[in-house]
């Protein structure tokens, strides 16, 4: 099956070349799975070199025969001599996700002095989506979507929170296609499909670089649902992924008629998160869009309550495609500035003392010069009252 024509392929291979001369960089050596895919439409075992001109070569060890299905490209068996033989000048290897021992190895086998990195501008290629890309990830904005509705239907009074992520993941892999894994750029990110919380064990926070923490199973787990019955609300925040794009997004869930306060919070938290899309145009970057949001969240009376309690993030965005986490990311000291083709995962939330949190997210393909959700909408908040 391959999901990818050569003229994509290509197209990304010269995208990503570019980015490398610009950081006198003159070939990579890649070797992670997502970035495999991402070049090569296949996640067998191997090494591709990409070079500063967009010459891409896809070095084969296991299993060739099912990658020769799987890649337009024309494939090689996995040979140290012939990779050597690509390399010329200064080589780089993405030192974000690339281990100490395989750095050593192919640093040894090539015997061409110390790679760079190409961290950065593998960010910056993967930043920009293809038409084609955008249509995979709008598949994994109706998973999420989908997701959402059956989550109402799966409560009932003594319902635990680890119920309903079983159910949900269990829909979504069986009736919607959700493919299961996906993948979280960087060393110690992991991530289930969905993260269910309720009451005040969503407060509690964790070792992850996401808003939410959440008590766990154990401290093997210690993020998400811990088996606590649901109280008067739970969070979902689910990962929908299909043929290796993933959108996220974020509901809460109230199991009886929310109180004034927390219906107010829910009203300017989406307020809040309209705001930020309404202002996420070209030409912005994510730092002047997270001072612009702050500007309006040090007005509200929650300002203290706003991306954590006793543990906080500072960001209320992040990029989405092959990986959860990629660029933009809407952030302080993030000078990149937005463009049509990205995709974006905008996520306030606020942690309500003695209650839980009150959370909203869609995922946004930024066209025509405006942010568009492909994960549904959560303005209403009569539409998540069970």
């Amino acid at each position: 099956m391959e999901l990818f024509d050569i003229s994509e392929l290509k197209t990304r291979a010269e995208r990503f070349g570019r980015q490398l001369s610009v950081q006198n960089i003159d070939c990579a050596v890649l070797t992670s799975n997502q970035d495999l895919f991402y070049f090569t439409g296949s996640v067998q075992k191997g090494t591709v070199v990409i070079t500063g001109s967009g010459e891409i070569s896809y070095f084969v060890k296991k299993n060739f025969s099912r990658a020769e299905t799987e890649t337009p490209l024309e494939i090689e068996e996995w040979d140290i001599g012939k990779i050597a033989a690509k390399i010329q000048g200064v080589w780089a290897m993405p030192f974000d996700i690339t281990s100490l021992a395989e750095h050593s190895f192919y640093k040894g086998k090539l015997e061409k002095g110390p790679a760079a990195d190409c961290s950065f501008a593998l960010a910056l290629t993967k930043m920009i989506k293809s038409e084609t890309e955008i249509k995979l990830i709008k598949k994994a904005g109706l998973i999420n979507q989908r997701v959402m509705e059956f989550a109402k239907t799966v409560y009932h009074p003594g319902t635990r929170d680890i119920d309903i992520q079983a159910e949900i993941e269990g829909y979504a892999k069986k009736e919607l296609g959700h493919q299961g894994l996906f993948w979280v750029r960087g060393s110690n990110m992991e991530a289930s499909m969905g993260l269910v919380v309720t009451g005040t064990d969503a407060l509690e926070p964790t070792y992850t670089d996401f808003p939410i923490g959440g008590a766990g199973i154990s401290p093997a787990v210690a993020q998400g649902a811990s088996g606590r019955a649901v109280s008067e609300s739970f969070v979902v925040d689910f990962i929908g992924s299909c043929l290796g794009y993933c959108a996220d997004s974020t509901r809460t869930f109230f199991t009886t008629e929310p109180s004034l306060q927390i219906s107010s919070v829910y009203s300017e938290l989406n307020g809040l998160l309209e705001e930020i899309v309404s202002s996420s145009v070209p030409g912005k970057t994510g730092d002047e869009i997270y001072g612009h949001a702050m500007s309006i969240v040090e007005k509200r009376p929650w300002k203290d309550l706003f991306m954590g309690y006793s543990q906080k993030v500072r960001f209320i965005g992040h990029g989405i495609g092959t990986e959860v986490n990629q660029l933009p990311v809407l952030a302080p000291k993030q000078k990149t500035p937005l463009e049509n083709g990205m995709v974006i995962a905008i996520e306030p939330k606020i942690f309500v003392p003695e209650y839980g949190i009150v959370g909203l997210e869609n995922t946004y393909v930024l066209e025509n010069g405006r942010l568009r959700s492909i994960t549904g909408d959560c303005s209403r908040i009569n539409d998540w009252i069970i």
